[in-house]
């Protein structure tokens, strides 16, 4: 019986025509956008209004490593717009590491809407940013230059006290 009421309600639900604002993405392997340390990459987003009215979109995001080619406060889409663009410019700092990058869309009421109390969409996406060494260039590894220091200090004492006992040692038999 319960199931029966639950369908009923989904049939009656899906046959009201509800529209709701949408948006897509970049596609993100593992949801991770990788970049050599102090270089960018472009991430777009493309916002849809299906609906039948002009909309409002506000979006926020991460400051720090993202920055909106053509900001606006307030993006208004036309009634059914498929894909309304936009370019974020994604910047890796200068240390290797990983960080998590999010921004939020959200529709606004538009200037001059009529009463009521519509339900607005709030839609916060997140992925990672990966930063890795430039592998073009070399990096050398202090902790290890500090051992190969010790290892050939070593070398040469015992190099230099190898050849100070041959000298003694020649010395000898020269006396003897």
């Amino acid at each position: 019986m319960k199931i029966l009421i639950f369908l009923l309600f989904a049939l009656f639900v899906s046959s009201l025509g509800v529209n709701a604002v949408s948006f897509s993405s970049d596609f993100l392997v593992n949801n991770t956008i990788e970049l050599v340390a102090g270089s960018s990459r472009i991430y777009n987003l493309y916002l849809q209004n299906p609906t039948d009215q002009e909309i409002g979109i506000k979006i926020d995001y991460d400051k720090t490593f993202m920055k909106i080619l053509d900001y606006r406060e307030i993006y208004t889409l036309a009634p059914k717009e498929v894909a309304y663009k936009i370019s974020f410019n994604v910047t890796a700092p200068n240390t290797p590491g990983i960080f998590q990058v999010g921004y939020t869309v959200s529709e606004v009421e538009p200037a001059g809407s009529g009463g009521g109390v519509p339900i607005r969409l709030k839609i916060n996406r997140n992925f990672n940013l990966k930063i890795i060494k430039n592998p073009q260039k070399f990096y050398i590894n202090y902790g290890y230059s500090a051992y190969a220091a010790i290892i050939i200090a070593f070398l040469l004492y015992v190099f230099w006290k190898n050849r100070n006992k041959k000298i003694s040692t020649r010395k000898r038999k020269k006396f003897l």
